[in-house]
């Protein structure tokens, strides 16, 4: 009996045996934040908030902020803690030292059909990619802020700024110098 592409493509991505373990246990959450913003005694910002209100200022500001984002505007964080842009990376295929380079990105989901419909593409690992002549990348600049560790800090975007992102440089809303 042969499997369905999606149980192939399950089966490719997520081998049997071969478990993942995604678990942050030293993040803090709005909760935890929250927690000691009370407990330090709201840092004498003037009346103590409650938590539905607390969730509210984090829920607008994070809303702005995605807006911002989803617009490719930086945003530069404040007390010195680095600058959050959108970056424009052209791709294509050149030689260098005599080997051919290539960095066009993969197109997994096409890949992952082709290599259902064929087996000896699969065996030879042929991947299909996709011919955008740029790549976009939101980095974390962390090159103007003054704290210690730098290096441990980093930020990502949830999939539905990157989805806003996505849709507005595709209808030329958003566009951003090298």
């Amino acid at each position: 009996m042969q499997q369905s592409f999606e149980e192939f493509a399950r089966n490719i991505r997520f081998p049997e045996g071969k478990k993942r373990n995604f678990k942050v246990t030293s993040s803090w959450g709005i909760y935890d934040i929250y927690k000691h913003i009370r407990k330090n005694h709201w840092y004498n910002i003037g009346r103590p908030v409650t938590e539905k209100e607390f969730y509210a200022i984090i829920r607008g500001v994070n809303k702005i902020f995605a807006e911002e984002v989803a617009k490719g505007n930086s945003i530069k964080f404040p007390h010195c803690m680095g600058t959050l842009e959108l970056r424009k990376y052209e791709v294509g295929v050149s030689m260098k030292k005599g080997k051919l380079k290539v960095t066009y990105l993969p197109n997994w989901n096409e890949t992952m059909k082709l290599w259902y419909r064929d087996e000896e593409a699969r065996k030879n690992k042929v991947v299909l990619r996709y011919e955008e002549p740029y790549l976009y990348s939101i980095r974390y600049n962390k090159h103007d802020a003054r704290y210690e560790n730098k290096s441990f800090y980093g930020f990502s975007l949830n999939t539905f700024i990157k989805k806003a992102l996505k849709d507005n440089i595709k209808n030329n809303i958003t566009d951003t110098i090298w």
